[in-house]
C-alpha cells in the first residue's frame, strides 16, 4: 500500500521540509516541498506539529498544505498507474512543483504564460487547422505576436511575471485598464481578450494549471460598433464612368468595380489562379478566407470591363502584399476623383498612433478594400433573398451577413424626415 509522509531533516533552524512517497518494495522517493520549517516544532513520527507548538504564525498554513498535497500526489499517482508510468524521485520532484505552480527542469512554459504562448505561436507556424486542411496563415501569426506583445508591455508595467494562473478576472481587469490607458480602442481590446482566451484553452489542453475564471462571462470585452462606410450603387455608377488616362489607375479602378459587384475580398484576387470566367459567371475553386467554392453571376459594369480587356481580368506584377497596399491607397483618390468627399461620422487610422480616431472625415478617405463586400451585401439586402446573397459572400450565418449591412446615418435621418412630412401632410388633410 502506498504512503505519503512528511519530513524533518537535521536540527538546524529552519530546515527544508520534505515529502516521503513510497509503496512496500516498488519504489520509495523523496523530494523537497521548498518549505521550510523549524525542525523542534515539526514531529515526524506523528505526522503533525507538536503539542508545545501553538504559537506559529503559518501552522494552520502549513497543515492545509500538506493535506492538499498529499491528495495531490496520490491523485497523480492513480493517473500515472493507470497509464504506466515509472515512478521516479524526477517524477514526484515534478509533481511537487506542479503542484506549487513552478516549472520543473527550466521548463518555464509549463508554468508561465508568455512563454507558453511564444512555444505555441512558433509551432502554430507550421500547424495544420484540422478544420481547414491548411497551415496556419502568416497574418494569423501576426496578430498572435501583437498580442503578446501587449502582454509584455503589461508584464513591465505591473513588474510582474504571469503565470497560467493569473489569468483571471483580477488580470482582466489590471489588462484593460492598461489598455484602456494606452489609448487603445475597444474592438482592439475585444480582439486582445479573445486571443487570450484562445492561448488560455491552449494551455488547459496541454494539462498546465490554468485558472477556471478565463471562461467566466465577465472575462470579455464589448467591442464598440464600427462606423463603416458603404458605397450605394450611384456612387458605384460614379466611379464606373469616370475617365481615367493612367492605366495603372485604370486597371485599379477596374478591380474595384469587380470587387463591388461581386463581394470578393482583395485576398481573393491576389490569386487568380483559382479564378476564372466561365461564360456568364466567375467561378472561384475555393477562397482564401473560408475556402469554400463560389459562382458569381457577372454584373453587367464587370461585363464592360471584361469586353474592354478581351475577357481577362486585370493583372498587376505585384506581389499579394504589394497589391492590397497600392489597392488600398489607390482606391480613395479613385473615390475623390468620382466626387464621393461628402463629409460623414468615421473611424480614420491616425498614423502617429497607429489607433483609430473617430471624427468627422470627406468619405473617400474612409474608404478601404473591405468596403467592396460592405457595399455588395448592403445594396442587394431586401432586394434579394439573404441565402441568395450568402451563397456568393459564403457567410455561414445571416448573423454573420447582418454585420455586413451598413445603413447609413444620413439614410436613417431621411426615414425620419420623410416620417414627419408624412404626418405633417396627413394633419394638413384633416384640418382641410
Amino acid at each position: 500500500m502506498a504512503s505519503l509522509k512528511y519530513i524533518v531533516k537535521g536540527n538546524k533552524n529552519p530546515s527544508h521540509f520534505y515529502v516521503r512517497f513510497y509503496h512496500s518494495k516498488d519504489f520509495d522517493l523523496t523530494t523537497k516541498t521548498n518549505l521550510l520549517i523549524n525542525p523542534n516544532h515539526w514531529s515526524n513520527k506523528q505526522q503533525r506539529f507538536k503539542s508545545l507548538a501553538e504559537d506559529i504564525p503559518d501552522k494552520a498554513e502549513i497543515t492545509a498544505y500538506t493535506e492538499k498535497l498529499k491528495a495531490f500526489i496520490i491523485s497523480e499517482y492513480n493517473k500515472a498507474y493507470t497509464q504506466g508510468e515509472v515512478m521516479s524521485s524526477q517524477w514526484l520532484k515534478n509533481k511537487v512543483n506542479s503542484f506549487n505552480n513552478r516549472p520543473s527542469d527550466g521548463a518555464d512554459y509549463e508554468t508561465y504564460f508568455i512563454p507558453f504562448v511564444d512555444k505555441w505561436i512558433e509551432e502554430s507556424k507550421v500547424r495544420v487547422n484540422m478544420a481547414t486542411g491548411k497551415t496556419i496563415s502568416p497574418r494569423t501569426i501576426r496578430k498572435y505576436n501583437t498580442t503578446v506583445e501587449r502582454l509584455k508591455e503589461f508584464q513591465v508595467e505591473q513588474d510582474t511575471k504571469l503565470k497560467h494562473s493569473d489569468i483571471g478576472l483580477d488580470f482582466h481587469r489590471k489588462f484593460v485598464s492598461y489598455l484602456v490607458s494606452q489609448k487603445y480602442g475597444n474592438s482592439t481590446i475585444e480582439k486582445y481578450i479573445s486571443q487570450i482566451k484562445t492561448f488560455c484553452r491552449e494551455a488547459e489542453a496541454n494539462g498546465y494549471k490554468t485558472n477556471p475564471e478565463y471562461k467566466s462571462r465577465k472575462f470579455t470585452f464589448r467591442r464598440s460598433k464600427p462606423l463603416d462606410p458603404y458605397l450605394t450603387v450611384d456612387e458605384i455608377n460614379d466611379i464606373s464612368k469616370l475617365e481615367i488616362e493612367d492605366n495603372r489607375l485604370e486597371k485599379i479602378r477596374d478591380l474595384f468595380i469587380i470587387g463591388l459587384w461581386t463581394g470578393l475580398r482583395i485576398s481573393d484576387f491576389k490569386e487568380q489562379d483559382r479564378l476564372q470566367i466561365v461564360g456568364e459567371d466567375i467561378l472561384i475553386s475555393q477562397t482564401q478566407k473560408t475556402l469554400a467554392p463560389v459562382k458569381i453571376p457577372i454584373h453587367p459594369q464587370i461585363k464592360t470591363i471584361l469586353t474592354k480587356r478581351n475577357g481577362i481580368l486585370p493583372q498587376f506584377n505585384l506581389t499579394p502584399d504589394a497589391l492590397e497596399v497600392l489597392f488600398n491607397k489607390e482606391i480613395k483618390n479613385i473615390a475623390k476623383l468620382a466626387g464621393i468627399t461628402q463629409k460623414i461620422i468615421g473611424d480614420k487610422r491616425d498614423k502617429k498612433t497607429n489607433r483609430n480616431v473617430r471624427g468627422i472625415f470627406p468619405k473617400h478617405k474612409l474608404v478601404s478594400s473591405h468596403i467592396c463586400r460592405r457595399s455588395f451585401v448592403t445594396n442587394h439586402y431586401g432586394k434579394i433573398p439573404n441565402r441568395a446573397i450568402m451563397t456568393i459572400t459564403t457567410h455561414s450565418s445571416e448573423k454573420q451577413l447582418m454585420d455586413y449591412v451598413k445603413i447609413s446615418q444620413d439614410e436613417y435621418v431621411e426615414m425620419v424626415r420623410d416620417h414627419w412630412e408624412n404626418e405633417e401632410a396627413k394633419d394638413n388633410l384633416k384640418v382641410v
